[in-house]
């Protein structure tokens, strides 16, 4: 099977978009003296804001669980 470059380097992009939200949103907890639901917590990539709901499906999504 062969891939297009751009798909890839597409593809590459949005999955380190989706690694650094969970990132931040686990900066989110770290800073926080109270244990937060990360699920409902919101999280803004993408020039959008999010909750943990949203980037778990995502996540799910770029890992072909769903």
């Amino acid at each position: 099977m062969k891939v297009r470059v751009g798909i890839v380097k597409d593809n590459r992009e949005r999955q380190l978009i989706l690694l650094e939200a969970s990132y931040f949103l686990l900066k989110k907890q770290e800073a926080s003296p109270y244990t937060l639901n990360l699920l409902e917590e919101t999280i803004v990539y993408e020039g959008a804001e999010f909750d943990g709901y949203c980037l778990m499906e995502e996540i799910a999504e770029e890992l072909n669980l769903i």
